[in-house]
C-alpha cells in the first residue's frame, strides 16, 4: 500500500484534484466521475489498479509492475507531493520537500527522480 500526500509544515494539505483528473482521467475505466468517489485506472499496459482519492491523499492498495509507476511519478510530479509506502522510508520529488515531512519520516526520507523507472526501483526494493 502507498500514499500520495503534500504536505506543508508537518500537515497534509488539500491535493489539487483537478490535477488527480488530468493525470489519471485519461486512464480511467471505471469509478465515478468525482475522483473522490474512487477510480479504477487501466495503464497503457493493460494492468488495472484501484486508486482511492480523498482531498488529502490518494492511495493505492496495490502497485503492479509497469505503466503504473510512471502515471505515480507524473502524479507525484504535477501534484508537488510525496510517496509514502507502508513498508519504505518517503519517497521525496526534491530534497526541499523534505523540510515539510512530519519530524519522523524526515530523516528517512529519500530523493528519487520522478521517472517510472527510479519510482518502481526503489518500491521495489532495488
Amino acid at each position: 500500500m502507498l500514499f500520495v500526500l503534500r504536505f506543508r509544515s508537518g500537515e497534509p494539505e488539500p491535493l489539487d484534484l483537478d490535477a488527480v483528473r488530468e493525470v489519471l482521467g485519461p486512464y480511467a475505466v471505471g469509478g465515478g466521475a468525482d475522483p473522490l468517489e474512487g477510480l479504477l485506472v487501466r495503464t497503457a499496459d493493460g494492468r488495472e489498479v484501484e486508486v482511492d482519492v480523498d482531498r488529502l491523499c490518494v492511495g493505492v492498495a496495490r502497485f503492479p509492475p509497469g505503466h503504473f509507476s510512471d502515471l505515480l511519478a507524473a502524479l507525484v510530479d504535477r501534484l508537488g507531493a510525496s510517496v509514502l509506502p507502508c513498508d519504505r522510508p518517503a519517497l521525496l520529488r526534491a530534497e526541499a520537500d523534505r523540510r515539510h515531512l512530519p519530524g519522523a519520516a524526515r530523516e528517512e526520507a529519500v530523493v528519487v527522480p520522478m521517472t517510472g523507472r527510479a519510482v518502481e526501483s526503489f518500491l521495489g526494493g532495488s
